[in-house]
């Protein structure tokens, strides 16, 4: 565990950017998280800012006491991390298999390029209007972690014309059986239309260009 940490500071420390964070909890006046994925959440995030010498710039900030800054960013429920450079919002707790693709999407934002460099480009010039990509996750599937780091990725990528919210579904199961999810990671495109599996991302972008395209097509 120790020298998972120490390799984990050694990339960390060597962030380019800041990273600007807001983390919504159930804190409450007299200082109490009352989820408990709340206080894991905070425990993660403020252990990463440490290991970042202080380049992840986070705020804690209550849904009981800081209403007006809820009412701001939209924030209904706890956790909320929001990474304020890039629309990119998690909703529940990025734990377990979720928190390597959190880390890796930290290092992207840090240096406000993807992995996925100009592959993309092309496609993403051809989106009209800015579409949202909400991606319902698991801590325990392998293949949501791909999903989120690919589609986390098309968001930094894409400057402002893609964004993301990553749904943990054990916590939010009213969300899960809205989209009628039996199985994860499933990603809904514009609030509309549902692929479930990791998406191949260019016909991903083809749905995003195209609302016509056929779901058929999508499963990657």
């Amino acid at each position: 565990m120790e020298s998972g940490s120490a390799k984990l500071g050694d990339i960390l420390s060597n962030l380019k950017n800041p990273v600007r964070l807001k983390v919504f909890t159930s804190k409450t006046a007299e200082g109490y998280r009352q989820c408990p994925a709340c206080e894991d959440t905070v425990v993660m995030v403020r252990e990463l800012a440490k290991l970042s010498n202080n380049k992840i710039d986070w705020e804690e900030i209550s849904i009981h006491v800081d209403k007006e800054k809820c009412e701001k960013y939209k924030v209904t429920r706890v956790p909320t991390i929001l990474f304020l450079d890039y629309n990119i919002r998690y909703t529940g707790a990025p734990i377990g298999l979720e928190t390597a693709p959190f880390v890796q999407t930290i290092l992207m934002a840090s240096s406000r390029e993807s992995m996925l460099g100009d592959t993309v480009d092309a496609q993403l010039a051809r989106i009209k209007k800015a579409g949202k990509l909400t991606v319902i996750v698991t801590p325990t599937c392998p293949y949501c972690a791909q999903a989120v780091l690919m589609e986390n990725a098309l968001a930094i990528q894409s400057k402002d014309k893609v964004s993301v919210e990553i749904v943990e579904s054990y916590e939010n199961p009213d969300i899960a059986r809205k989209y009628e999810v039996t199985g994860v990671p499933v990603t809904i495109v514009n609030d509309a239309k549902k692929i479930t599996g990791v998406p191949n991302i260019s016909l991903l972008l083809s749905t995003m260009i195209d609302d016509k395209a056929k779901m058929s097509e999508m499963y990657g």
